[in-house]
């Protein structure tokens, strides 16, 4: 019995970071409800104490976990305060807002075609008081008024009103979006309008793809060519209506949206075509590279699809720098970034489902390879 256990049944290597991460999602979570969260301190508490009165020492990754599940409450409740100080401090009255413009796209909002600007705020001032600010502000206009990415903006009275769902406030947490503005005419000034940035070049070779492409596919196969390999459901969201009804009707809405196995076929499609060139595996592995973070960059991102191509990164800094490459232990480094940039991401669905499946392929694919090691003894 004892050896058909050890033949059959293998634990997997638990990587270190994950005890580190899984206290900070308890924190996260329990935050929302205090009573256990208070439970969790007041019986860290008590085994403290139970350690100082027997002289016996605290383990070390108790403590370790103990600290980032308060730093996982914090985290979280520091981004609701942010956002509700900053609407006690503006909401219902007039503001100036100044910023750079980080994009400008179409969309259809009620029937109408409307044009979003997307601010990286720099401050939002008010009669009493200037907010520094690091969040993005979407204003919803008739159209662009000449303005373009890159630019540096300031727009008077802009009135940011509180929205009333708490569901979108915590979507707009999650974005980084501290308010959105509808404004068929608002007042601006553009202070300056630089020759060349970065930022600008990007956006203008990303439109002139979307256009060349549009002009150049089908109507149905630009409707998908944009909505999967693009990432870009905007340009395509009325089209897209009726395809993603039938989508529903068959339960495979999920195959319309962008995720890492998209990432995935770019890489081996290239994969496939460098095999035929006769380059050293150093050449081909850095090509790939460099191609895929061009299709990133080129492309218009989602947390499922940013998830896949920083574990591919890692991937590739193993890969040059002769190390090994540790699946389960580098997606729960991604995971905990994650939940760095925005301890929201962790109510979200597409979030939760696409960490979820990943880690279940990690962990069942360790345990495979484990087997397989183990079975070879016998």
């Amino acid at each position: 019995m004892k050896q058909f256990f050890t033949k059959n049944f293998h634990l997997i290597n638990i990587p270190p970071l994950f005890y580190i991460t899984l206290s900070f999602v308890v924190g996260i979570i329990w935050h929302s409800a205090f009573i256990l969260f208070l439970t969790l301190c007041l019986l860290l508490a008590l085994y403290a104490l139970r350690a100082y009165f027997r002289k016996t020492s605290i383990p070390q990754h108790l403590l370790l976990c103990s600290l980032f599940a308060i730093y996982g409450a914090w985290l979280y409740e520091k981004e609701i305060i942010d956002y509700n100080n900053f609407y006690t401090c503006v909401e219902n009255k007039k503001c100036i807002v100044h910023g750079t413009i980080i994009d400008v796209y179409d969309v259809i909002v009620h029937y109408k075609k409307s044009t979003v600007i997307a601010i990286a705020v720099d401050t939002i001032a008010t009669k009493d008081t200037i907010l520094q600010s690091n969040k993005t502000l979407l204003f919803y206009t008739k159209s662009n008024k000449n303005m373009s990415v890159g630019d540096t903006v300031t727009f008077f009275n802009v009135c940011c009103k509180k929205p009333s769902n708490q569901s979108f406030q915590h979507y707009q947490i999650k974005e980084q979006v501290i308010a959105t503005i509808f404004d068929d005419n608002p007042q601006f000034r553009i202070d300056t309008h630089p020759i060349w940035s970065l930022r600008a070049w990007i956006w203008q070779h990303k439109k002139r793809l979307l256009e060349s492409l549009e002009h150049k596919l089908s109507a149905q196969g630009f409707r998908f060519f944009s909505s999967l390999f693009l990432g870009n459901r905007t340009c395509v969201k009325a089209e897209l209506e009726e395809t993603n009804e039938q989508f529903k009707t068959w339960g495979i809405s999920h195959f319309l949206a962008r995720s890492g196995l998209h990432l995935a076929l770019f890489i081996f499609i290239w994969q496939a075509i460098l095999r035929f060139i006769p380059f050293p595996l150093l050449i081909k592995q850095f090509i790939l590279t460099l191609l895929s973070c061009i299709y990133f960059i080129l492309t218009w991102t989602s947390a499922p699809f940013t998830r896949s191509f920083m574990l591919f990164l890692l991937n590739k800094v193993c890969f040059f720098n002769k190390r090994s490459f540790h699946f389960l232990h580098y997606l729960t480094l991604v995971f905990f970034c994650f939940l760095l940039y925005c301890p929201l991401y962790l109510f979200f669905l597409d979030f939760q489902l696409s960490f979820a499946l990943t880690f279940a392929l990690a962990w069942f694919g360790q345990l495979s390879a484990q087997h397989e090691a183990s079975s070879s003894k016998y």
